[in-house]
């Protein structure tokens, strides 16, 4: 695994950028913006006050590979926004993941930034039953009503541990 910055990250996403209009006719220009997410690697985003775009690829991605990749599949989100107002991860966002060289699934089990994660977490959720676990930086419902939810694998009962924040 190999490290890259921000700097890196940015310019492998606009170089993406490019490919995929000389690959998807008529694709328009997007902004591409870093971000400081640490749960997601990248999002399209469409303003509905005024239709403007936006794709933003998170800073904390620790590997060229995995930017390339997430550059590609929120370039397809584009794609099938401009030419079907398409915002889901269905058919046509497949077809053009795939015409774009992505996966076509909607979520990868790649890994951002862990020391960026762990500094970021603030509560994991745990399944009692199979030992499951995820984690949340906002006191969601998830968090604060745990007992109205089950856990995604087997159905068994969670349980909230809110962590210490690690600082780097």
């Amino acid at each position: 695994m190999s490290d890259v910055t921000p700097t890196q990250i940015l310019s492998i996403a606009l170089a993406e950028q490019e490919r995929a209009r000389s690959i998807v006719a008529g694709l328009g220009p997007c902004p591409v913006q870093l971000s400081r997410a640490t749960t997601l690697f990248g999002s399209f985003l469409v303003d509905p006050t005024d239709g403007s775009i936006e794709i933003r690829i998170s800073k904390h991605i620790v590997d060229a590979v995995h930017v390339r990749e997430t550059a590609r599949h929120e370039l397809a989100h584009q794609a099938a926004w401009e030419r079907y107002r398409d915002m889901g991860h269905g058919p046509l966002w497949q077809t053009l993941a795939s015409y774009l060289g992505c996966r076509p699934v909607s979520c990868t089990e790649d890994a951002l930034d862990p020391v960026a994660m762990l500094r970021y977490q603030r509560f994991v959720i745990t399944c009692t039953r199979c030992g499951w676990s995820i984690s949340r930086q906002r006191r969601s419902k998830l968090v604060t009503r745990t007992n109205r939810y089950g856990c995604a694998r087997c159905r068994g009962p969670l349980r909230v541990e809110e962590v210490e924040r690690v600082d780097a």
